[in-house]
């Protein structure tokens, strides 16, 4: 059992006993953020917290970016790593804090009494707290560092798995995040263009706004009324047919035909298949859309 803090201030106080604390933004849990916990887990011997907060700083400072997860699914994740208490500190009201009120919140309102910590982390107003700020405040013996978690040679970070995503480089982001990407939402009416064309797609609105890889097609799993199938899924703006400039999910899914309208459906991503593009008609739209499902069919 996992006690939930969801939007803690800074004048709240976690009903628990002193415990081992692995704390950070955490956005995407990574493998190298579960070898984090797997190592709080020992080093508390079974007894830790999880702290975290309830936006992801980067996102928080950049309106161009969206988590790499709904909030569901971070909590989830989160809870597999079984920590006593999951905390969501509340961003804004502990972003002003100087270090060292930073530090008495995670001693005296956090509980924490060890802390297990990536080496990079930082925190408080303009994140001029470090690790020698928490080792002068906690001491040295209560201040565990992990290193670097590398696959291969590569070192394990968020920044590395956003670039993949820029890149439409699904296979080496699922590696890092050590899981599959997926997106849930509800399908809508679209502008019927698919359709008209005889390849009917299902328009998605996600559920939550969470990171979308690059602009493109992507080979997906599509799972729908307790089915799965392979699906075309176009990230994009459609150039061709439209002026407006919104971004759109829209997925044709293969040897299906039903009505799924106002359903909510859930999509993996399997592989990038091509970038999107300006087509000079719409038959030469409906020939590359056939033929981007004759590759989907015969490869996944």
């Amino acid at each position: 059992f996992v006690n939930i803090y969801e939007n803690f201030q800074n004048e709240d106080m976690v009903n628990s006993e002193p415990l081992t604390t692995s704390i950070g933004a955490f956005d995407g849990i990574h493998l190298g953020h579960k070898a984090l916990f797997e190592n709080a887990l020992q080093v508390s011997k079974g007894s830790y917290q999880i702290i975290t907060f309830n936006s992801i700083p980067k996102v928080f400072f950049n309106k161009n970016l969206a988590p790499l997860l709904a909030p569901h699914e971070r909590i989830s994740i989160f809870k597999n790593s079984m920590p006593k208490n999951l905390i969501f500190l509340n961003f804004e009201s502990v972003n002003s804090m100087t270090p060292v009120a930073f530090c008495n919140l995670l001693k005296y309102n956090l509980k924490s009494n060890k802390l297990v910590i990536g080496k990079d982390f930082k925190f408080g107003k303009d994140r001029k707290g470090n690790i020698d700020t928490l080792v002068e405040f906690f001491g040295e013996n209560n201040i565990y560092l992990l290193e670097d978690y590398f696959m291969g040679s590569e070192k394990v970070s968020t920044t590395k798995i956003r670039k993949f995503y820029s890149e439409g480089n699904i296979k080496e982001a699922e590696k890092f995040l050590g899981r599959i990407i997926s997106y849930t939402g509800t399908v809508v009416k679209g502008k019927q263009l698919g359709s008209s064309i005889g390849i009917p797609t299902a328009n998605i609105i996600l559920t939550h706004q969470i990171q979308l890889p690059k602009f493109g097609v992507y080979a997906v799993k599509v799972h729908v009324k307790g089915n799965s199938y392979l699906g075309c899924l176009n990230i994009g703006v459609n150039p061709t047919v439209d002026v407006d400039k919104i971004t759109k999910n829209e997925i044709h899914i293969l040897e299906f035909n039903e009505d799924i309208y106002h359903q909510e459906i859930t999509y993996d991503l399997l592989d990038f298949i091509r970038d999107e593009k300006k087509f000079d008609s719409i038959e030469d739209l409906k020939a590359q859309i056939l033929e981007d499902i004759t590759n989907i069919k015969n490869n996944f």
